[in-house]
């Protein structure tokens, strides 16, 4: 899950990677890494750390990549419809027409929502009245149909893991948790449920 934004020179650490650069009149995608930075320039080494080094005036903003603690901030709110309407079941014949690409599907639920947000898709729902098939690399068995709707109000439906609703949906609520509390290393737990869940499933 990645995501970029915008800082200046004064936000940039050494080592720090980079994105690209956006200035006045144009803006440039790379990978670079951050060796030096003063106020006339930033001394970046292109590529790999130790590739080849070059020199971007400091009036440029720079692209770096959100954290993750970041990304879930930006996107809780909106994350909350989205697991609340993932959970909704559908009829088979409610949810349109089958869409084979599914890899924006996700058991993350800020995740998903960054990618219903940069698609422009709602969730409206799922439905485990579908015809089943296996993943292709994990051999997963996607047993439930997960049902969007586009910006033109048309739905498709793709398919999912009903295990990795589940995990969806106890991510968020862990968060939620932890947000109260602020115990505990937040990566850690949210790691955890996709675990807890098989092991409630044996």
């Amino acid at each position: 899950m990645t995501e970029n934004k915008q800082v200046t020179y004064k936000h940039l650490k050494k080592g720090q990677k980079i994105s690209g650069i956006k200035s006045a009149n144009s803006s440039s995608g790379f990978t670079a890494y951050v060796k030096e930075v003063n106020p006339a320039f930033v001394t970046v080494e292109m590529w790999n750390p130790g590739g080849r080094e070059e020199r971007i005036n400091s009036d440029a903003m720079f692209l770096i990549e959100l954290m993750d603690e970041e990304i879930r901030e930006k996107y809780n709110e909106k994350a909350k419809d989205v697991v609340q309407n993932i959970q909704t079941v559908m009829l088979r014949d409610e949810i349109g027409c089958h869409e084979m690409y599914n890899a924006w599907l996700s058991s993350d639920p800020w995740e998903l929502t960054q990618a219903c947000i940069s698609q422009k898709l709602s969730i409206l729902g799922h439905c485990r009245d579908i015809i089943p098939k296996k993943a292709m690399f994990t051999g997963d068995k996607l047993d439930a149909g997960v049902c969007v709707e586009d910006e033109d109000g048309d739905r498709f439906w793709c398919h999912f893991r009903s295990g990795d609703i589940q995990v969806l949906v106890r991510r968020y609520e862990r968060y939620q948790e932890w947000k109260a509390k602020r115990a505990g290393n937040i990566d850690d737990i949210l790691s955890d449920v996709p675990i807890e869940i098989e092991v409630e499933q044996q």
